[in-house]
């Protein structure tokens, strides 16, 4: 959650982002958008160890090199597993540059109502889930934020929504 000053609340009232604020939502942006570029170095990298692992088994004996010549599609599916590859780590860095433009050009939206806070253990991943309703509005954290919202108190929320993104820029009590 942004940390945001009483500047950042006033400007909030009354519907605007700070430029602070809008500093914080690009560089949420531009570090997916890093991850995403660091994730294609490691992609590429097993892409060619399996490619390379499956060269080599094929390679190892006489009748498991026949096996890889006797058809050109066997020789084919290894250009267009790159390609395939490729293709997607592109999309995925374009993904993430598309929605880093939307966090840059994002709208301030409000939602107010009663807290209720909730909680959710998930087994299988071994970590909790912590939610806070604000009236009928759903936010999700990883840290339990019972220090920060009042159960049953009224508060007024101002956040913004970009795809999977949803942050808090400020809150009020009402």
């Amino acid at each position: 959650m942004y940390e945001f000053t009483e500047a950042d609340l006033k400007s909030n009232q009354r519907g605007f982002l700070t430029q602070g604020q809008r500093d914080y939502l690009k560089t949420i942006g531009e570090g997916g958008v890093r991850v995403q570029k660091g994730n294609i170095k490691f992609a590429v990298f097993f892409m060619f160890l399996g490619l390379c692992i499956t060269l080599g088994l094929y390679l190892q004996n006489e009748d498991s090199r026949a096996a890889l010549f006797s058809n050109p599609l066997n020789i084919l599916v290894f250009p267009a597993i790159i390609v395939i590859v490729g293709l997607v780590l592109a999309f995925s860095v374009w993904l993430a540059r598309r929605i880093s433009e939307l966090l840059k050009k994002a709208d301030l939206k409000v939602a107010e109502g009663k807290i209720r806070l909730d909680s959710h253990f998930n087994s299988g991943a071994g970590f909790t889930s912590y939610y806070v309703y604000v009236g009928k509005k759903r936010f999700g954290f990883t840290d339990d934020m019972s220090h920060t919202f009042k159960e049953g108190e009224k508060y007024r929320v101002y956040y913004v929504k970009v795809s999977a993104y949803e942050l808090i820029m400020s809150y009020e009590k009402m």
